[in-house]
This record gives C-alpha cells, structure tokens and sequence, in this order.
C-alpha cells in the first residue's frame, strides 16, 4: 500500500535513494523558487511523475500545513525478518534496539542518527512504539527511514536472544546500580544497543536480558538526555571504539 512523505529533505532524500519507489510527487503550484526548482529537475531526471497541487490540496493530503510545499506518493520499502537482517551481517554489526519510543519526532531523529553513523538495523516492539509509518517519522528522518532495515518484531527479549544466537553482545543504557561508564565500557566484535524510553526507561524483562549495563556519565543538574540525543551519544562512542580496534 502506498503512502505520503512530505518535506524537502524526506522526499529529495527518497528520490536520490529508491527512484523505483517514488509513485509521484506533488508539489505547490504558486511556489516556483530555486529549492524547489532542483527538487522538481531531480524528479524529472528519474522519470518521476511531477503534479501540481493547489496548497489546499497538500494540506488535505498531509493533513498538515507543514510539508514544504512538496508531497511525494511512495511504495513502503519491502520488510524484512530480523533473520533476514542478520544474515547478510558482517563481524563487526551494529543494531540498535528500541523499547517503548512513542514519540514519533524521537522515533524520526533516532533513525536519522542511526543511519548517520552506520548502524545495520533498528528493532522495534510491535506494541508500545512510534509506527515506522507515521509521518512524523519520516519527515523527521529526513528520509533516513529508507536506507535503515527496520524491523518489527512481537517480543523484544526473543529478538535479543536470536541476536545472541548470532554472536551479538547486548548492551542496555539505563541508570542501574549495575551499570558502567559508557566511556568505560569496552567492547569488540557485533553489538546491539538497546534504548529504553525517558520516562521508564528500559523494561524489566528486556533489561535481564541485556549481557551489559552503561550509563552516560552526566556532569549537569539535569539527570537525563532526550532518548535521541542519548542515542547519538552512545553511537558516536560505538563509532569510536570500532575505530579504534579497526587501525590497530
């Protein structure tokens, strides 16, 4: 079933990465500047259908005022089973794992950030999540939702012992009595970090789980980051430590 992404960088983003999936893009008939003059030679040289809308009707297909002036109708990338994602994984995967982010803004910027620094696959519950669908998400995103295997799974805990099967450590951020320094913590091989929401954090069931524990080490008043701003945090860190290992 298609579905509708809106923004300049969503869809500039969806354009340039799966041509094949764009159906159509729809953009505002009284806006003829230069950005959107590139977005609409982009889409002509990929053969994409170009449809003038009145900003009503963008409005009516968003239900929103906040596209851009600049609509696309898009195939949802194919899904795919977390044995399927782990498959093609090389020694040195990343996965990140995410339990109970309900905020589809966070859902967006964590996405983003993930593809930014490489991570292989994100894991969301089925139940207690933002849906990867929303809209929200994907303007958030800046597109990043498409180049970024994401995968539903029922139960969080039997995605992370399917993990272990495969040679994954996991690593859990939360403030426990167990956990370590981020900065500490050293790790080689594959990893999954799981990210638990603000205000509960990580569940009981899928803390237990979890081979490791890790804190970010907070010199403020304030006790706690935004979940995707934590999540950047801990993945610049990972990005460091691989590094590190890899020019040795």
């Amino acid at each position: 079933m298609s579905k509708i992404i809106y923004g300049f960088h969503s869809v500039s983003n969806y354009i340039k990465t799966t041509p094949n999936l764009v159906e159509e893009v729809y953009i505002d008939n009284n806006r003829q500047d230069k950005r959107q003059q590139e977005l609409s030679n982009l889409a002509n040289e990929c053969n994409i259908k170009l449809v003038s809308k009145t900003v009503n009707e963008l409005n009516t297909l968003v239900k929103s005022k906040i596209h851009q002036g600049v609509v696309a109708k898009v195939k949802p990338p194919t899904k795919m089973t977390l044995n399927e994602v782990i498959s093609g994984l090389n020694t040195t995967a990343q996965i990140l794992i995410l339990d109970g982010i309900t905020d589809p803004q966070n859902l967006g910027a964590i996405i983003r950030t993930a593809e930014c620094f490489g991570v292989d696959a994100i894991i969301l519950p089925k139940d207690n999540s933002a849906n990867i669908d929303n809209l929200s998400v994907a303007k958030t995103s800046s597109g990043a939702v498409n180049n970024v295997p994401v995968v539903t799974v029922n139960n969080l805990s039997q995605a992370m012992d399917t993990l272990k099967e495969h040679e994954f450590w996991i690593a859990g951020t939360c403030l426990d009595k167990k956990s370590v320094n981020l900065f500490e913590f050293k790790f080689q091989g594959k990893i999954a970090w799981v990210m638990g929401s603000e205000g509960s954090g990580i569940r009981r069931l899928v803390m237990e789980n979890c081979d490791y524990l890790v804190t970010i080490p907070l010199k403020g008043t304030t006790q706690s980051l935004n979940v995707s701003v934590a999540t950047g945090v801990v993945l610049a860190y990972a990005s460091f430590m691989q590094n590190s290992f890899t020019d040795k």
